[in-house]
């Protein structure tokens, strides 16, 4: 982000159509519903080379064919959630290299470095595990200096859309639908073929899919943009653009996953390719400022889900208690002791009418395999009943421990904090139901 800022004679940043999405939670450059957590943080680096991206403006004789250029660009992304529902993030572009074969007059960059900076907030207006809808509302600052897409003394680009998504099963879909608005400058030469550009329409699509044996998805995107009132299109490229995708994400651990694939443009316009290859890192951790342990009384639900041992016992509850006991795998007890809320689950446990049966569930995400899973997930259980028996003496005979493994997902195992959700223990308690009022 430290890096100067670029100059150019003809192009700027509104060639980068690869805008990688910060949250690191999603598809590639394609928003879905989902926002980090609380206190949830993502790094992300990203590197793609794009072959005959920029434009030719030479009329006459030459062709083309005669034409040729390879640029390298790079993405420095940070991502953190703030609040429920609300996640932010930054992006800061880079260009690292470029060669261009061409006399002519063409876009080119003057040198290497920045060539703006992206802001971008996403606010979930409903949704659950399986998808939702929320608004994404981004602001590009560019950085290049004689920028003629922008022109001299122009404001930010402000951009609004609107994010769809739904998962069938282990396909993943996401829609985004919205508009850029500019405040463009003056012209940076008059004799210049190029105009400052006008207001946009923006669409993207994707789909995933992911193959849990290998803990990898495969990803199809497509994105593109039109503008939102007619503009001449001065060289050989249109200005609308479109722009194919496939590609895999594959997570390594529960920390960092990787990208790599490769695409081309659908259509001949502003900034597409005839093929782009890219490769990008995520290293996901948290929470850094809000504790992510807590206890969910899902049967029944508990009136107030901010204190689920709040209330009557009745004569069969089930609790989850997510990821307070376990650093990733690992089956001992975190360093410090038991975690507040198993104390309170154990005052509960010894609430009248005493409860009859106790089973523990431990579950697990989906790296490792899934034997490996298993024993990890019954080890866990086992952990808990040991500490239950032996420091607060309940009756070992009423107390069961079972492992899950990853069978049972109640979140995506395919980013960070998903995985961390489904590392959760359930406690299944009976009580005798003559006791109960």
């Amino acid at each position: 982000m430290l890096t100067p800022a670029l100059k150019a004679n003809v192009v700027g940043s509104d060639t980068q159509n690869f805008n990688p999405i910060t949250s690191g939670l999603d598809f590639v450059t394609v928003q879905s519903s989902e926002t980090l957590e609380p206190g949830y943080v993502n790094f992300g680096i990203f590197v793609n080379q794009a072959i005959n991206s920029l434009p030719h403006y030479e009329a006459g004789s030459n062709s083309e064919a005669k034409f040729s250029d390879s640029v390298l660009g790079a993405d420095l992304n940070v991502g953190i959630g703030l609040l429920p529902n609300f996640d932010f993030g930054i992006s800061a572009p880079q260009i690292l290299k470029q060669d261009v074969n061409s006399d002519g007059y063409r876009g080119q960059f003057e040198s290497t470095g920045n060539t703006e900076l992206r802001l971008n907030a996403k606010f979930r207006l409903l949704g659950d595990r399986e998808g939702g809808v929320a608004l994404v509302g981004s602001v590009n600052m560019n950085r290049i200096k004689n920028n003629p897409f922008v022109g001299q003394d122009a404001g930010p680009t402000k951009n609004l859309e609107l994010v769809a998504d739904t998962t069938i099963s282990k396909l993943a879909l996401g829609l985004n639908l919205g508009q850029r608005w500019r405040e463009p400058g003056k012209k940076t030469d008059p004799t210049s073929p190029v105009e400052p550009l006008g207001h946009q329409l923006i669409a993207s699509g994707a789909m995933s899919y992911r193959i849990n044996s290998v803990n990898t998805k495969l990803i199809l995107e497509i994105f593109g943009s039109r503008p939102a009132n007619s503009e001449n299109e001065n060289s050989d490229r249109l200005a609308s653009t479109a722009e194919a995708l496939l590609g895999v994400k594959h997570d390594f651990n529960t920390h960092l996953s990787g990208h790599l694939g490769g695409g081309t443009e659908l259509i001949h316009g502003r900034g597409s390719p005839d093929w782009r290859a890219y490769a990008g890192l995520n290293w996901a951790t948290g929470p850094a400022f809000s504790r992510a342990s807590k206890a969910i009384r899902v049967e029944p639900v508990a009136a107030n889900p901010e204190n689920p041992f709040q209330g009557p016992p009745k004569a069969k509850e089930k609790i989850v208690i997510h990821d307070i006991l376990f650093e990733f795998d690992s089956d001992s007890l975190i360093v410090g002791g038991p975690d507040e809320t198993l104390l309170k689950l154990v005052d509960y446990l010894n609430e009248k009418p005493a409860f009859v049966r106790l089973i523990i569930d431990g579950h697990t995400d989906s790296i490792g395999t899934d034997e490996y899973n298993m024993q990890l997930s019954l080890r866990r259980a086992q952990t808990i009943r040991k500490w239950l028996v032996e420091r607060f003496k309940l009756d070992a005979k009423k107390i069961e421990a079972q492992g899950k493994g990853e069978r049972f997902p109640i979140a995506d195992n395919g980013n960070y904090q998903g995985r961390q959700l489904n590392r959760r223990v359930e406690f299944t308690i009976f009580r005798d139901s003559k006791d109960i009022k």
